[in-house]
Protein backbone atom coordinates (compact mmCIF):
# COMPACT_ATOMS: atom_id res chain seq x y z
CA UNK A 1 0.00 0.00 0.00
CA UNK A 2 1.56 3.26 -1.32
CA UNK A 3 0.78 6.38 1.08
CA UNK A 4 1.01 10.13 -0.08
CA UNK A 5 0.67 12.89 2.29
CA UNK A 6 -0.13 16.81 1.18
CA UNK A 7 -0.97 19.84 2.90
CA UNK A 8 -2.75 22.80 1.86
CA UNK A 9 -3.75 26.31 3.01
CA UNK A 10 -7.34 27.70 3.74
CA UNK A 11 -8.42 31.85 3.95
CA UNK A 12 -7.76 33.21 7.49
CA UNK A 13 -11.61 33.36 8.72
CA UNK A 14 -12.82 30.02 6.40
CA UNK A 15 -12.04 27.57 8.97
CA UNK A 16 -15.73 26.72 9.91
CA UNK A 17 -16.82 26.79 6.34
CA UNK A 18 -13.91 24.27 5.32
CA UNK A 19 -15.41 22.25 8.02
CA UNK A 20 -19.03 22.89 7.06
CA UNK A 21 -18.39 21.84 3.19
CA UNK A 22 -16.63 18.72 4.34
CA UNK A 23 -19.75 17.35 6.30
CA UNK A 24 -21.66 17.26 2.48
CA UNK A 25 -19.08 15.64 0.01
CA UNK A 26 -20.47 14.99 -3.12
CA UNK A 27 -21.46 11.62 -2.83
CA UNK A 28 -20.46 10.58 -6.46
CA UNK A 29 -16.64 12.13 -5.55
CA UNK A 30 -16.21 9.40 -2.77
CA UNK A 31 -17.45 6.78 -5.33
CA UNK A 32 -14.79 8.16 -7.13
CA UNK A 33 -12.04 7.65 -4.74
CA UNK A 34 -13.36 4.19 -4.38
CA UNK A 35 -13.32 3.27 -7.63
CA UNK A 36 -10.22 4.60 -8.52
CA UNK A 37 -7.95 2.72 -5.28
CA UNK A 38 -7.75 5.37 -3.18
CA UNK A 39 -8.34 3.13 -0.02
CA UNK A 40 -8.20 5.61 3.06
CA UNK A 41 -8.12 9.52 2.94
CA UNK A 42 -8.31 11.75 5.68
CA UNK A 43 -7.48 15.80 6.41
CA UNK A 44 -6.54 17.30 9.60
CA UNK A 45 -6.56 21.19 10.52
CA UNK A 46 -4.42 23.12 12.51
CA UNK A 47 -5.90 26.98 12.25
CA UNK A 48 -5.80 27.45 8.39
CA UNK A 49 -2.95 24.98 7.78
CA UNK A 50 -4.07 21.20 6.52
CA UNK A 51 -2.87 17.91 6.24
CA UNK A 52 -4.36 15.26 3.84
CA UNK A 53 -3.44 11.65 4.08
CA UNK A 54 -4.48 9.18 1.94
CA UNK A 55 -3.50 5.12 0.87
CA UNK A 56 -3.89 3.74 -2.62
CA UNK A 57 -1.85 0.46 -4.46
CA UNK A 58 -1.29 2.86 -7.01
CA UNK A 59 -1.13 6.75 -5.80
CA UNK A 60 0.01 8.17 -9.16
CA UNK A 61 -2.42 6.14 -11.19
CA UNK A 62 -5.14 6.84 -8.64
CA UNK A 63 -4.41 10.73 -8.80
CA UNK A 64 -4.48 11.12 -12.57
CA UNK A 65 -8.06 9.03 -12.42
CA UNK A 66 -9.32 11.67 -9.54
CA UNK A 67 -7.72 14.52 -11.31
CA UNK A 68 -10.18 14.15 -14.30
CA UNK A 69 -13.21 12.69 -12.86
CA UNK A 70 -16.06 15.45 -13.30
CA UNK A 71 -17.00 15.07 -9.36
CA UNK A 72 -13.38 16.27 -8.57
CA UNK A 73 -13.32 18.67 -11.06
CA UNK A 74 -16.78 20.26 -9.38
CA UNK A 75 -15.61 19.91 -6.19
CA UNK A 76 -12.44 21.94 -6.77
CA UNK A 77 -14.38 24.56 -8.23
CA UNK A 78 -16.29 24.66 -5.30
CA UNK A 79 -13.60 24.76 -2.64
CA UNK A 80 -10.95 27.59 -4.65
CA UNK A 81 -13.39 30.36 -2.98
CA UNK A 82 -11.67 28.98 0.52
CA UNK A 83 -8.03 27.25 -0.34
CA UNK A 84 -5.04 29.53 -0.80
CA UNK A 85 -2.85 29.01 -4.18
CA UNK A 86 0.82 29.83 -3.95
CA UNK A 87 2.57 31.84 -7.25
CA UNK A 88 2.68 29.06 -9.71
CA UNK A 89 -1.49 28.65 -8.98
CA UNK A 90 -0.72 25.37 -6.61
CA UNK A 91 -2.94 24.42 -3.91
CA UNK A 92 -1.43 20.72 -3.02
CA UNK A 93 1.82 20.43 -1.58
CA UNK A 94 3.30 17.28 -1.80
CA UNK A 95 5.16 16.11 1.40
CA UNK A 96 7.77 13.76 1.25
CA UNK A 97 7.78 10.87 3.73
CA UNK A 98 10.68 10.49 6.37
CA UNK A 99 9.72 8.10 8.62
CA UNK A 100 6.96 5.24 8.51
CA UNK A 101 6.30 2.22 11.04
CA UNK A 102 3.75 -0.69 11.11
CA UNK A 103 3.45 -2.98 13.38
Amino acid sequence: MARLGFKLQIRPGAEEEYKRRHQVVYPELIEAFQENGIQTYSIFMDGTTLFAYLEAEDIEQSMQAIERHPANIRWQKYMEDILIADMEGKTVHILSEVFHCKF
